[in-house]
């Protein structure tokens, strides 16, 4: 990206340069989130190339009319999520492809709902991280342990916890269930108190 068209990107932001700097980081650590939450192993690359799409465009002269830029980038991004890159950084990629604008959502009303979406599931998962790092770690090990795998491979994994531990399923589930509820209680309270 030349200075020239990240100056056009930054105004396209905001007329403040400040705010349009602010704005403009915003913008990057939510892509770079979007992209490690998509599996992607090179979040970083994949956020420069979408910034470096928008604003070529934006040197080329488009109009882009929203009162939503991230809603842009989002759409933007999620096109690239399409294109099989690869290894980002074994291949090199052509920011001259025209075809990343074509089906970008225009809806501002659903961009914002994916992204409030989006922003609920990640303060629940911060939140989730904080209350399994407050409880006992037996009791956080159970828990994890005990959602480990999938639909056969977890009831193996549950039986074979129970003979461990010495206890019936039974005891074993209603156990998981109390850690369980304590964790939602405690989760349920930390959103509360990340959005006030």
């Amino acid at each position: 990206m030349t200075p020239e068209a990240f100056d056009k990107l930054l105004a396209f932001l905001d007329p403040d340069r400040e705010l349009a700097a602010r704005k403009y980081e915003m913008i990057r650590k939510k892509l770079i989130a979007f992209f490690q939450c998509r599996g992607r192993c090179a979040p970083e690359d994949y956020t420069d190339i979408t910034i470096s799409r928008v604003a070529k465009r934006i040197d080329e002269g488009i109009h882009i009319h929203t009162s939503n830029p991230f809603g842009f980038f989002y759409g933007v991004a999620r096109k690239i999520l399409l294109e099989p890159m690869g290894d980002l950084s074994q291949k090199s990629v052509s920011l001259d492809d025209p075809s990343i604008f074509t089906n970008v959502s225009q809806d501002p009303d659903e961009v914002n709902r994916l992204e409030a979406e989006r922003l609920q599931l990640e303060q629940e998962l911060e939140c989730l991280d904080e209350c399994l790092g407050k409880i006992p770690s037996k009791h956080r090990d159970l828990i994890l342990q005990y959602y480990q795998g999938e639909t056969r491979a977890k009831i193996s994994n549950r039986k074979k916890m129970a003979e461990g531990l010495g206890i019936p399923l039974n005891a074993l589930r209603i156990k998981a269930l109390r850690i369980r509820e304590r964790l939602q209680e405690c989760v349920s309270e930390c959103v509360k108190n990340y959005n006030s």
